[in-house]
């Protein structure tokens, strides 16, 4: 994550940022856990793209590319993209957990 470039993107507002953050680990990727139990294809792709919107705004690439590619598979490959995508998912919040954010 390149924090200078995020909080350039938030106007140097940090606690803006702190906020981003904490809302985007809190919600986004259980939302799309119970789409993925459910099988629900549609909002597994509306997920998808949530995250990887707020990824992008946040600057977290390798979560950015994982949802991007679990928005375009097709259902057969949902479940292995998701384990990914989850994975990073959970290594990105450890880290900004990590970071005091």
């Amino acid at each position: 994550m390149d924090y200078e470039s995020v909080i350039e993107d938030f106007c140097g507002d940090v606690s803006a940022l702190k906020d981003a953050l904490k809302a985007f680990a809190s919600t986004d990727c259980q939302n799309l856990s119970e789409a993925v139990e459910k099988n629900d294809d549609a909002t597994v792709k509306k997920e998808a793209h949530r995250i990887r919107k707020s990824a992008e705004k946040l600057g977290l690439e390798k979560l950015k590319v994982a949802a991007a590619r679990l928005e375009e598979v097709n259902e057969e490959k949902v479940p292995a993209d998701y384990a990914h995508l989850a994975s990073i998912f959970t290594s990105t919040v450890d880290a900004i957990k990590k970071e005091g954010l």
